[in-house]
């Protein structure tokens, strides 16, 4: 903590504990969910918060908090990919991302890789100055977004929660690159909505994101109805699937005599 850091108090609402607790508890993500919090100065700084050893990418921080509980917090000078600081609003885009050269290795051309990071999400620049991460169980901050990677069935969960009441439909864009920083942080607290995002190639290379991943991005303004959500559809839709185990689809020959015995009798009483 600098001279000019003030601490804060460290106490937050029980609100993230119960949403902690129902998360593990209804889908047993294999990492800690978390909040983030965005500092438009650099004078407070959360209790119990680790700064970078060294320049990371954003989804190298957060890979931090969500695989080892470790509670983070970064600057600019933090930073090693301009993408990432760029979305989280660290910094001006530079030259080279206006242009799109910076995403021309996946781009056929300068021009669709312009067209791909003109629409590529962020936050104003100047608007942030600090960022903080933490698991949803041992914040010392209030955050403004909670994040949860999930498999396709726990991402499917969160949003059958979402549309519990609202009903509708969630849709998302993606460009297959800066995914985590652009399309989940910067898209969710922009917007102040959920978020859907793919991992991209860098959570996968340098943040250990995993094949079978989503990520789920949304406001903490959405966690009581979130919460309400996940409860009402959890007899309909609990996770793990439940498998229908019925009577099995088998031959008789495979069959047990008296499972034969038990479908020409079901059959029988359905004649």
């Amino acid at each position: 903590m600098t001279q000019n850091q003030k601490p804060s108090s460290g106490k937050v609402d029980n609100t993230y504990q119960e949403l902690y607790n129902e998360v593990m508890t209804a889908l047993r993500p294999r990492t800690f969910p978390f909040g983030v919090k965005f500092y438009n100065t650099l004078t407070e700084r959360p209790p119990k918060t680790n700064r970078p050893a060294h320049p990371m990418n954003v989804c190298q921080v957060t890979a931090l908090t969500r695989y080892y509980g470790r509670s983070m917090y970064f600057t600019l000078e933090d930073m090693a990919c301009v993408i990432g600081a760029v979305a989280v609003g660290l910094m001006e885009p530079p030259e080279n991302m206006l242009s799109g050269k910076i995403a021309a290795m996946l781009h056929a051309d300068l021009e669709s890789a312009k067209r791909f990071t003109d629409l590529v999400p962020r936050i104003p620049p100047g608007k942030v100055k600090a960022v903080a991460t933490a698991p949803l169980n041992e914040l010392t901050f209030e955050p403004d977004i909670v994040v949860v990677y999930g498999n396709t069935a726990q991402a499917m969960r969160i949003v059958q929660a979402y549309l519990w009441k609202r009903g509708g439909r969630v849709g998302f864009t993606t460009g297959g690159e800066y995914s985590l920083c652009a399309d989940t942080l910067a898209d969710t607290y922009t917007k102040q909505d959920l978020s859907l995002a793919v991992p991209c190639f860098g959570d996968r290379k340098t943040a250990l994101a995993q094949d079978d991943e989503l990520t789920v991005g949304f406001p903490v303004s959405l966690i009581s109805e979130i919460l309400e959500g996940l409860r009402g559809t959890a007899k309909t839709a609990a996770y793990p699937t439940p498998f229908d185990i019925g009577f099995p689809q088998m031959p008789d020959y495979t069959l047990t005599s008296w499972a034969v015995d038990y479908r020409k009798a079901r059959k029988g009483n359905r004649a």
